[in-house]
């Protein structure tokens, strides 16, 4: 299958996921969830530094976590979309403001990614492979590489986003692990 194949496979299924996403409506015992199975990783990990996200739209809701990690003294840096495309990272001190592509972004000093434990991402589906499909603009899979050591990278999404298959392409950077309301699924052994 050539690239412009896959491509349009991916545009299909985004279409289908955002569809389905869209008729969901808000369940707040989803959050907790995500929370618990969050923070699990977290404790087990001894993770101190995390980077993580702010929920947009009818994405998977990790505002509880995020408020957990910074109770509990582990630093959270938040992506910032920059004009050119890519993401520069802050240090999240609980503001926000509206960033470049006209949504609430975090607030915070500039930050960097050297020595992050876990990249908590958002995603629109997992296959049971750690293969991730996001929403197409390839954020993290520029920002992704640039982390130093590499962390492990937990995708957050709803249960029935873990797929067999989706269809990928070699700059499609991979997962370790997923969580869901119903739990934790790791592709890798790096996490505990």
């Amino acid at each position: 299958m050539n690239n412009k194949d896959v491509a349009g496979e991916k545009k299909a299924l985004r279409s289908a996921l955002a569809a389905a996403r869209n008729a969901r409506s808000y369940n707040p015992e989803f959050a907790t969830a995500f929370n618990v199975h969050l923070a699990e990783l977290c404790l087990v990990n001894g993770v101190t530094r995390v980077a993580c996200y702010l929920p947009f739209g009818n994405e998977p809701d990790v505002e509880l976590f995020v408020d957990w990690a910074l109770e509990n003294d582990i630093e959270v840096l938040m992506p910032v979309v920059r004009s050119d495309g890519d993401l520069d990272w802050v240090v999240f001190d609980g503001s926000t403001k509206e960033g470049e592509l006209g949504f609430l972004e975090a607030a915070g000093p500039t930050g960097t990614t050297a020595n992050v434990d876990i990249a908590i991402i958002p995603a629109l589906a997992i296959s049971k492979a750690g293969i991730r499909l996001g929403k197409g603009k390839g954020f993290y899979d520029r920002a992704l590489p640039k982390f130093a050591p590499a962390p492990y990278v937990v995708a957050v999404i709803f249960e029935e986003e873990l797929l067999d298959l989706i269809p990928h392409e070699l700059h499609d950077y991979p997962v370790d692990a997923v969580v869901t309301p119903v739990g934790i699924t790791k592709f890798s052994n790096w996490l505990k």
